[in-house]
């Protein structure tokens, strides 16, 4: 069985996913962390929509890897989970790493609770990454 699954790991990774989430990679994404993801709309559709938050979890589990990240929009926290092998997903961009803030948990749930200061940098991270897109 494991061996199915490592196969299919490295078929789906296409991109180097598996080592941006690796535990083993002191680079990688970590609880914290600020992400950009771009996915496709749908199966047969050209368009993509991009959503960037905080990753509050990792869940390592081989080919059912996901990750969670949550946002503040219009005074609403948004979260949205992303299976980490799945082909709806078009790209995957560390925009800030946790490095600054010191999270000494996995799991930021209790971040649900205090929408304060983490989500703050990210509306300054999305104009800028808006200006960058708009240059290309």
């Amino acid at each position: 069985m494991e061996l199915i699954t490592q196969q299919q790991i490295e078929k789906a990774n296409v991109d180097g996913r598996a080592e941006l989430f690796s535990r083993k990679n002191p680079q990688g994404v970590k609880p914290g962390s600020i992400v950009l993801v771009e996915t496709m709309n749908g199966p047969g559709e050209t368009t993509s929509s991009t959503f960037m938050g905080v990753c509050i979890a990792i869940r390592r589990k081989g080919i059912d890897t996901n990750f969670t990240l949550r946002n503040i929009v219009m005074r609403v926290g948004v979260e949205q989970r992303y299976n980490l092998y799945s082909p709806l997903l078009k790209s995957i961009k560390v925009m800030e790493r946790s490095n600054d803030q010191k999270f000494r948990r996995a799991k930021l749930f209790y971040l649900r609770d205090q929408p304060g200061k983490v989500f703050q940098p990210l509306q300054s991270l999305w104009k800028q990454e808006q200006m960058d897109r708009t240059k290309k």
